[in-house]
Parts: C-alpha cells; structure tokens; sequence
C-alpha cells in the first residue's frame, strides 16, 4: 500500500493561533483516524491475517477508536459552539464520511454495479462498465465522485479498486459461460491514477487476471487522459497491463487534457467521447473524433446518450457504440443478466 499520513486531508484548524482547548481537539480528532489507518493497513497487507489472534486485536483496536471518533464528531456537532470555532460544517461532515469509509471498507459495505455498451446500428449489449456504489446507512447513495477522492487521500483506493477488479472478474467468468458469443461479452473496469504509480500494483492486478480464463482481449480497464499526459510511470503501467492482455479505454475523451499529437503513443484500445459533447449536441466534435480514432485504429463508444435524437445522431454518425440512460442506468448483476437474456 502507499505510505500511511498522519495527516488529514485537510487541516481542522482554521487558523494558525488556534486555542490550547482547540489544539487539544484537533488532536483528539486526529488520533484515532490514526489509529484506524495504521490498524487496517496492517491487516490489508497481508501481513497479518485477521482470523489470528493479532489481526482479532488489530480489528478491536480500529472498531474501538471509530467509535471514539464517532462520539467525538457527534458532540462537536451538538456543541455547536465549539464545532464552529474548531471545524467548518463541510470539514466536520468530511472527517465523519471518512471515518465511515474506513467501516464500510471493513464491512465490504460496496456494490459493484454495470452499465451496458451497445451497438449503435443494432442495440446489442457489446459489453459493461464496471462501476462501484455505495449506501450510506443514514446518508443514502453517497457519489463515488465525493467518496473516490476521500478513497485516494486515505489509501484505501488500491484495496478497494483491487477488490472491484475481483469481483469484475468474476462476473465477467459467470457471463461468457452463461451467454457464449461469437464476439465474446467485454467489461471495463476503471483505474484511479493512483493505483498506476502503487508499486504492487501491475503484479497485483495481473496475477487476479489470469486466474480467469477470459476470452482474449475482453477485459479492459479505463483510465482518463489526465492520467496519462506527462506521466510516463502512468504509461509503462497501461502497456504492461496491455501486454498482459487486457484492453485499455481512454474515457472522458476531449475535455481539456486531450493531446492529439501524441495519442498514438499510448497504449489505448478505445476512446471513449466524454457526455458533455452529447449534452452540448457538438456533433461536428464528435464526428472529428470519430475520424481522428479510425485514422488511428482506434474503436469508440460515445458515452451520454440520452434522447432519441442523441441515437440518431449517433447512427448518422456512424459511432460504433455508445454508453448511456437511454439504453440503461447502472444495473446491479442480476438486473444486468435479465437484460442480458432478452
């Protein structure tokens, strides 16, 4: 795993003079998030397993000092007083979310949902995205695009992408025995930047992929370009996982990173046009992108379609395939294999 922080991702003091009582907080605050990092880092590791007698005592440690954390969030939001004097509401309600992202991640408390790919021409389910929820018991649906970046500060985003992966696999294994094509059903998995500079990371992901036996070529991870641009660490890690055989997908293609000149020189299968091109109906954008990818033996999948006209923009266009709410939302696996069945 990365190198564990002792320190938050933001600072809880709201100003350098701050009071011994606030200081003393602060530090109350701090202590045992550090606690709950170093006790689970541990046991994810590897190094200790969690059925021995140590990894029990590490488990007690990290559910002892999140309920500490818990009591103390949960009086400094009832004195308010102190609260707003120590931790502005929206750094309040963040050490809370990452203290039950720590529980969550412990508790497996994720679901792993899939969006289908189509054929524009036909509307045949080429394949599915891989994408991770979570249910927060009190908060609801919590956005993976408020607790991804909590995930990343906290370290956590290795274990938890690996974890996906894991559970990607498999459905793809169940699907291709269940549903034998002749262009075998693809699944995408997307990748954090973070994950691609893990030092364990390629071996890691690897040795979960070939313990599958996939048809060639139908696994595939996403990464965005602001991944890639200028991070040649970023680029060795895709073409070792290329080489391995997975395919590799630049998603949200076209929005402010996009280095035309130097996209053959990534490892990249696909390209996938970022929605907004949809939403903003640039259909010129996207008809240049479409040749830009052709020139280059790239395929694509346009994500965003919505609308009727959206799919018929995409027929005249010739684009491939497309991804969005007007074929389906996000569908757990069961849904998912219904869908599949029709």
């Amino acid at each position: 795993m990365h190198s564990q922080s002792n320190s938050l991702p933001f600072s809880p003091l709201q100003d350098q003079d701050a009071s011994p009582m606030t200081a003393e907080i602060s530090h109350e605050l701090r202590t045992p998030l550090t606690s709950i990092r170093g006790a689970l880092g541990l046991l994810l590791s590897g190094k200790i397993a969690p059925q021995t007698a140590q990894g029990q005592q590490l488990l007690k440690i990290a559910a002892d000092n999140a309920d500490r954390l818990l009591r103390l969030t949960t009086t400094l939001e009832d004195d308010r007083k102190t609260a707003s004097n120590l931790l502005s509401h929206n750094a309040l309600k963040r050490l809370r979310l990452e203290n039950d992202l720590f529980t969550a991640w412990k508790n497996r408390d994720f679901e792993v949902f899939y969006q289908p790919i189509v054929s524009t021409q036909a509307h045949h389910i080429r394949g599915f995205e891989t994408l991770i929820r979570w249910q927060h018991p009190s908060q609801g649906f919590v956005s993976p695009a408020v607790f991804i970046p909590i995930a990343e500060q906290t370290h956590l985003i290795h274990d938890i992408g690996l974890w996906v992966f894991e559970q990607a696999c498999e459905q793809l294994q169940i699907w291709q025995q269940q549903f034998p094509r002749e262009s075998p059903l693809m699944l995408s998995v997307n990748l954090s930047p973070l994950q691609l500079l893990h030092p364990a990371f390629v071996e890691e992901f690897i040795s979960r992929f070939e313990r599958y036996p996939f048809a060639p070529g139908s696994l595939c991870v996403e990464i965005t370009e602001s991944t890639v641009i200028e991070n040649p660490v970023a680029i060795a890690t895709l073409q070792a996982l290329k080489t391995a055989g997975l395919k590799i997908y630049l998603d949200d293609f076209g929005t402010g990173y996009s280095c035309l000149a130097r996209l053959h020189q990534f490892p990249v299968d696909v390209l996938k046009i970022d929605r907004l091109f949809v939403c903003q109906q640039q259909w010129g954008m996207i008809q240049g992108i479409l040749q830009l990818a052709l020139s280059l033996g790239l395929d694509v999948v346009t994500e965003g379609v919505e609308t009727d006209d959206d799919v018929a923009q995409m027929q005249r266009l010739n684009c491939p395939f497309f991804q969005g709410y007007w074929f389906s939302r996000p569908l757990p696996a069961s849904e998912a294999t219904q869908l599949l069945m029709k």
